[in-house]
């Protein structure tokens, strides 16, 4: 889907997603990691290419540790 994306709506796209996660990032900032933002959405579409059964898709494991 991202393939269908202007830089611009890329950008316009990283700036409401920090806003809704609490994050006022600069327009130096979102231009910098604009690059990163399209490889990561590079391989979102690469992983989502694979046809893998419901039980064969893999499972986060988070771990958690009490702070001292």
């Amino acid at each position: 889907m991202h393939k269908n994306m202007t830089d611009e709506e890329i950008k316009e796209t990283m700036k409401q997603t920090a806003r809704v996660a609490g994050l006022d990032l600069s327009d130096e900032r979102i231009e910098a990691d604009l690059s990163h933002m399209k490889s990561h959405l590079d391989a979102i579409d690469v992983v989502a290419e694979v046809n893998l059964r419901l039980e064969d898709e893999p499972v986060p494991t988070f771990r958690l540790e009490k702070k001292p």
